[in-house]
Parts: C-alpha cells; sequence; structure tokens
C-alpha cells in the first residue's frame, strides 16, 4: 500500500514557461565543402545536369511543361540541415519535394527549370551558391532502381500476368498544376496501353492507384512512366501466426476465466482480427459487439478468439503469474481474416476506416497482423501512414505487433539476419505502439532465456532507425525444432478450450490491455480526453525503469516490458515520477524550468547529484511522406543540466543526460543517428550516478527543430515527458523530499489519481 500513497504528479505548465531562445553567437556558418565551386566541379554537375535533360527529351516533347524528377545526392559530410542547398534548388530552377535516404533529395525538373539549374551551376556566384555547389556529390534522373524499391522486378512481371493488381504512386510537386498534369498524363498513358486503372483511398492519400494488366511488356513500359514513384504489387496480410500448431491443453471454467462484475466499468479494446468464436461462452460476455467482413462458413475463429482473451485476462489464464498484468478489457470483434486467407492491404485500410468511427468509445485498436516481408530501410509503408492519420483523426492508438519470423534458420532473430528479421508493416507506424515478444519461461532446449527476445519476434529498428519496437512483453519461447510444451503462452481458443501457442500476436493484446486500462483510468471513463501519446509515454518509461536500455537490447526488445497498472501511476517511496506535458512553440522559443526540484537526499555533501534520472519523450511530430527517410518532419529534444562557459567564454546550455542507450553511435553511422535516430517520436533518456554530478543547480529545457525546407508551422509541437528522479538505496525517501522542494518552489502540480485510487 505504500506505493498507493506516492501518485505520480501532473506538472502544471504555464505561459511563463516559454521563454525566447538567445540566439547570440549562434548564427548558423556558410561552409564551403571540399574543393569549393571550382571549374571542374560546376562542369561535372552541369553535365549530369544535362544528361538529366536529355534522359527526359521524349516525356518533355510529348508532355510539355510535364515535370521529371532528378535525385541530388549530398556529400556525407554536407547532410546537416544548415547545408540544405536551398539557394540553388528553388522555385526558379528544381525546388525540392522529397527524399529518399538521408542525404538523397528529390527535385521537380522541367526542361525551363533544368535549363535554369544548369546556368547558376556554371555561373552562380554569390556565397550560398557556392556553399550549395560544393555540397553536391551527384545530381541524376530518378532511376528505375529508385522506383522499384526494394521490389524485384520479375515478382511484379510474374504478379500482373497472374491478374494481380498493382499499386502505383505519383510523385507530388506540391503544384497542383504540375500534379494534375502528371494525373492526366498518366490517364492518357492507361488509355493507350489498355491498363485498368482505380484510385485506392487510404484516408486523405490521392496519390495511390491499382493498376491492372496482363501484358509483361505494358508492365515494363509503366515502371518508365515519367510520374511514377513507386510501383509495387499490393500487399497482403495475415494474422500474425507462426507456421505452427496451437496446443489444446484442456478445457476452461469459470474460475480460470471469471465473468465480467456488473459494478465493474471496464475499458473497451477493438480487436481487427479473425473473429471470436460464437460458441466460447466464457469470453462471449465480454464482447460488446461484433463485426464481420468474412463471409459466412469462411471463419477461422481460432487466432482472434486467443488474442481477445488475453486482452480480457492473461494473468488469470497463465497460472496467476504476477509478471502479466492484473487488467481486464471488454472487446469489441472486427472479424477480418477468412479461414486459411488473406487480406489485401486496401481492404483492410478500408475496414479500418469503416469500423472506427463506429466505435469512438474505443482508444485503443489491437493489430495482431502483418504482412510477410521486412519494412523498408528509410521508407515509411503506406499502411503505417494510413494508421498515422487515422490515430490523429479519431485520437486513437492502435497496438501492433512487431511480427513473426516463419524462417526457423533465422532464429533466435537478434542474432539472425537483421535486415531480413526486420519488423513488418503496419508496426513501422510511428504513432503506433508496436509490440515484440519476450521469452518467459525456458527449458534447456529453447533458444531464449528467460527475459529474452522470443526467437521468432521480428526486431527493430523501424524505417530511418526509429526505435521500434518500442515495447514487448510476454509470447512464448520456442526450441530449435518448432516446440513449445510448457513454455508457451496459455489463452482461451475456441469452444473454450485453454490452449498453449507462441507469438509476437500474443504478447500484442497483453499490451493492449495495459494501454486500454491507462486511458480508461485517466479518462474517468471516457469523460476527461486523454491525448494517446501520454499512454505511450508512461508505458514506455514503465518499461525504462524496469531495465537497462543498451545497443545490444534497443532493436530487439525496444525499451523493455512494462509493469503492472500500479507501476505507470504509482511510485516506489525512493522514486518521484512527474509528468509534463506541453506545447513546444516554434519561432526561437523553448520550454524550460528552472530551478528544478531536487531532494536533499540525492545530493552529496558537496552538492553533487547521486542517484538516476529518466525521462521517456512522446510526441506526434508533422509528417510528410515525400520525405521517406525524413518522414518526421519535426523534432523536440529534452536536455536537463545547467549552463556552462565554453572554451571561447560563451556561456552554454550542457544537457547531462544522455540518450539511451548512450553508445547508439556504436550502432549506426553517424549520418543515421543525426538525421534518423535522433529524430524518433519517442526517445529515451538514462544517466545513474553512483560518483555523484556536478551540475549546481538543475534545469529542465524542451525545444523544437523542424526539418530544411519546412515553413513554420501554424501549431507549436506538443510533447509529453515523463521524468523519474531515482534514488541508489530503497529507503531514500525521494519522493516525500522532491514532494517538498516542489511546494517550496511554487509549483502546481496535480496527482495522476485525483479523482480516484485504484483498489487491490
Amino acid at each position: 500500500m505504500e506505493k498507493q500513497n506516492n501518485p505520480v504528479q501532473i506538472v502544471r505548465i504555464s505561459d511563463s514557461d516559454h521563454k525566447k531562445i538567445n540566439y547570440d553567437n549562434f548564427a548558423p556558418k556558410t561552409v564551403v565543402f571540399g574543393d569549393g565551386a571550382t571549374q571542374e566541379v560546376r562542369a561535372r554537375l552541369a553535365e549530369q545536369t544535362s544528361e538529366s535533360i536529355n534522359y527526359f527529351s521524349d516525356e518533355f516533347k510529348s508532355w510539355p511543361g510535364l515535370a521529371g524528377i532528378v535525385k541530388v545526392t549530398l556529400k556525407e559530410e554536407a547532410l546537416a540541415k544548415s547545408h540544405r542547398p536551398l539557394n540553388l534548388f528553388s522555385s526558379r530552377t528544381c525546388p525540392i519535394v522529397g527524399s529518399l535516404d538521408f542525404g538523397e533529395l528529390l527535385v521537380s525538373a522541367t526542361r525551363v527549370g533544368l535549363n535554369n539549374l544548369q546556368t547558376r551551376l556554371l555561373n552562380g556566384k554569390g556565397k550560398k551558391v557556392i556553399a550549395n555547389i560544393s555540397a553536391i556529390e551527384k545530381i541524376e534522373p530518378f532511376s528505375l532502381d529508385d522506383c522499384l524499391n526494394g521490389s524485384e522486378l520479375d515478382h511484379i512481371l510474374s504478379s500482373s500476368t497472374r491478374g494481380e493488381r498493382l499499386k502505383i504512386r505519383l510523385f507530388d510537386h506540391y503544384s497542383e498544376e504540375k500534379n494534375n498534369q502528371l494525373r492526366l498524363a498518366l490517364e492518357q498513358f492507361a488509355n493507350e496501353n489498355n491498363i485498368r486503372l482505380k484510385k485506392l483511398n487510404y484516408g486523405s492519400s490521392h496519390d495511390l492507384i491499382s493498376a491492372s494488366t496482363e501484358d509483361k511488356e505494358t508492365v515494363k513500359k509503366l515502371t518508365k512512366f515519367i510520374g511514377l514513384r513507386s510501383i509495387s504489387t499490393i500487399p497482403v496480410f495475415k494474422v500474425s501466426d507462426l507456421y505452427l500448431q496451437t496446443t489444446p491443453v484442456g478445457i476452461a471454467d469459470e474460475q480460470l476465466f471469471p465473468a465480467p462484475q456488473t459494478d465493474v466499468d471496464y475499458p473497451i479494446v477493438g480487436v481487427i482480427d479473425s473473429g471470436i468464436c460464437p460458441n466460447s461462452s466464457l469470453i462471449a460476455p465480454w464482447v460488446i459487439a461484433r463485426e464481420s467482413y468474412v463471409p459466412d462458413g469462411f471463419e477461422d475463429y481460432s487466432h482472434g478468439t486467443m488474442v481477445a482473451a488475453l486482452i480480457v485476462n492473461s494473468q488469470s489464464l497463465n497460472h496467476q503469474d504476477a509478471r502479466f498484468p492484473s487488467t481486464h478489457a471488454r472487446i469489441v470483434d472486427v472479424n477480418v481474416f477468412p479461414k486459411g486467407g488473406t487480406t489485401t492491404e486496401d481492404e483492410l485500410v478500408a475496414i479500418i476506416e469503416d469500423v472506427v468511427p463506429k466505435y469512438p468509445q474505443v482508444k485503443v485498436w489491437n493489430l495482431s497482423l502483418g504482412g510477410n516481408d521486412p519494412v523498408h530501410n528509410t521508407d515509411f509503408s503506406d499502411f503505417a501512414h494510413f494508421l498515422d492519420e487515422m490515430h490523429d483523426k479519431y485520437g486513437c492508438l492502435f497496438v501492433v505487433a512487431a511480427g513473426n519470423q516463419n524462417n526457423y534458420e533465422q532464429w533466435p532473430t537478434a542474432r539472425g539476419h537483421a535486415g531480413i528479421n526486420r519488423i513488418s508493416s503496419p508496426g513501422d507506424s510511428i504513432r503506433a505502439l508496436t509490440v515484440g515478444s519476450l521469452a518467459h519461461k525456458e527449458t534447456p532446449l529453447s533458444l531464449s532465456r528467460i527475459d529474452e527476445a522470443s526467437p521468432f519476434s521480428r526486431i527493430g529498428p523501424g524505417p530511418s532507425c526509429i526505435p521500434k519496437p518500442e515495447i514487448t512483453h510476454y509470447g512464448g519461447n520456442v526450441t530449435a525444432k518448432g516446440a513449445f510444451a510448457q513454455i508457451g503462452i496459455l489463452s482461451l481458443g475456441p469452444n473454450n478450450m485453454l490452449c498453449e501457442t507462441i507469438g509476437t500476436s500474443f504478447a500484442t493484446p497483453i499490451a493492449s490491455s495495459i494501454a486500454a486500462h491507462l486511458h480508461h483510468f485517466l479518462s474517468q471513463g471516457g469523460k476527461v480526453e486523454v491525448p494517446t501519446e501520454r499512454i505511450k509515454a508512461l508505458m514506455v518509461h514503465s518499461s525504462l525503469l524496469g531495465g537497462k536500455v543498451t545497443t545490444d537490447t534497443i532493436n530487439h526488445k525496444g525499451f523493455g516490458r512494462p509493469g503492472d497498472i500500479i507501476d505507470h501511476l504509482y511510485c516506489d517511496p525512493n522514486c518521484m515520477t512527474m509528468v509534463f506535458e506541453t506545447d513546444v512553440r516554434h519561432g526561437g522559443f523553448e520550454f524550460e524550468r528552472f530551478p528544478f526540484p531536487i531532494p536533499d537526499c540525492l545530493n552529496t555533501d558537496d552538492g553533487k547529484y547521486k542517484g538516476e534520472v529518466l525521462m521517456t519523450l512522446v510526441y506526434s511530430p508533422e509528417i510528410d511522406k515525400n520525405y521517406s527517410s525524413e518522414y518526421c518532419r519535426t523534432n523536440v529534444d529534452v536536455g536537463m543540466g545547467s549552463y556552462n562557459r565554453d572554451e571561447e567564454g560563451i556561456r552554454r546550455f550542457n544537457s547531462m543526460i544522455p540518450a539511451a542507450p548512450k553508445d547508439i553511435k556504436d550502432l549506426y553511422e553517424r549520418s543515421r543517428v543525426e538525421n534518423g535516430f535522433k529524430w524518433s517520436p519517442v526517445k529515451a533518456y538514462h544517466k545513474i550516478s553512483t560518483r555523484g554530478i556536478n551540475v549546481g543547480d538543475w534545469r529542465l529545457k524542451l525545444s523544437v527543430l523542424r526539418r530544411a525546407e519546412m515553413a513554420m508551422p501554424e501549431r507549436p509541437q506538443r510533447a509529453t515527458l515523463v521524468l523519474s528522479l531515482r534514488g541508489l538505496e530503497p529507503n531514500q525517501p525521494v519522493y516525500n523530499e522532491t514532494i517538498h522542494k516542489i511546494n517550496q518552489l511554487g509549483w502546481i502540480t496535480v496527482d495522476i489519481d485525483q479523482h480516484v485510487r485504484i483498489r487491490t
């Protein structure tokens, strides 16, 4: 009970927390790279521009004014925002309209624009133009390989001859005139070549189209169409299931799986899966609604029933194991997968777009599903972008399985081929909470030890080095031969059968149950609006408090396994957790709290901080899918430290709490850390000091940065920060002393459970 006397503190934000940044001595310098803009460099780049004009010559003749795309590769040392060649690539030449990998810019190129660019390359004299020219490594047309984006042309050709639809995406030139010209040109091209086109509706996206033709040569011609950004088959999805037989272990009863209590208001989770067995009388009272998109007679309720049962009562099903949460939830059952079959991406998108608005009371949707292929290195999937948009539109959190690796030869995935074993779509959704699987039991023959990543669990990172999965939970263990008896997860299957199984599919609903319970509790049963970012931040922070994040674990286990509900909302006596939810303003402002309340018990006699600081930052950045590797367009960072004078005597802020894992530079190239990982919408920071950190007066800062081409957004960037101060000894009175310091400083805080206390 002592822990429940220490609720997490919500810190009230005031206007005085937003301060204007002093940019004295911080003016960006114009940097000239390498040999600069020598005549040799100018001539080489001008010649490459001329080659691009020749490449598009037929299209420019056929469709005067139509824009193609040219790829501009920057030098490795010139990838920073301040070096972006915006003076060279402008509306007068070829404006930047997207990106591929880090340092690969896409520019909208008409004949007139390319000619103007060539002239500027040869004759431009300004200091910034010279710096821009020196930053460029290469200029070349957008190629077929770029368009295929990792897909195999032979696979696309063979799929089309079998009558399968192709998914194509047109370039967005950020110009209604250019985009309309492009659409008209595509329609003309399709009519001339007997290609059947149909618009694909993925939320507000207007650039996705299905194309059908059985003729290989026509498909080859289509791949060379000037306005095509990408071409692929339409992905198919299935339940995120391993090719292993689920094992029945007996019949369940009401003692194992009790009915809901009539006087309890439970949270609700939407389950988009293979449906819940109507003959399972134990789970039926928990189901409040059913939607089916599967024809009668084609149902297979096995997977969906087991997923839903773990949302309802995972702890009871698994021998009252306290490592499983004590949460319960009711279910909206959405059946989308037929027996032994798959559902195409566009069908799934249409179903989600149809069903989510029907149930506005559902704020957590479980997606224990996935595609067959790993996500792209830099490109976020169309399905992921759609889920990001649905999150923003309806304020709901999608909890998504990381996916399973079905190839036994790749087990354990944590030690296998990193590229092949990466998470599957839509686990790359940046707004979603992606869940990997942990082993909760082991045998001498099992491939994983307890609390290691399950052998089959797909791993991170997501595209652009975004940390994925963010969290993990228990999904079972397995031997090299595929046996999982006594080391799998127990759940309720069809017809009240107790079953043993394994998979990330069954770790995901456990996380969904925690998320739904948190949201239900904090929103007072839906009466108060609670941002999903708070739920995500609390769950990641609970995981962070429970273990250490390292370069060896971040891609396999994310930030760890969240604890039970009480661990998200209450503090041990030697810990204080605070939540800051604030707008971080653009235009030269930052959020700052100073001085920061540090309890006396964590300060040494000579004023050094001796203890832990843990921070979790979650925000929903501005996004733009035209910028593959730079999909996240705004970046919030947090610092906790103090001002110090540098070698030149300039007063600069020095944050003492590094990002977790602190040795991330050992995992990725520097450019990928700076332009990918550091732009992640979920960040963790951790510092433990046994000797003491000499800071003096601590201050907390939050600031926002946007990508180079991006205009200042009209709205500030909202962010949620969860911050913990923790002592190294369990008997240190950190919580009580921090409350005292908070009151001394005049901070206004509110108990996170101000409306009710959790019963145990």
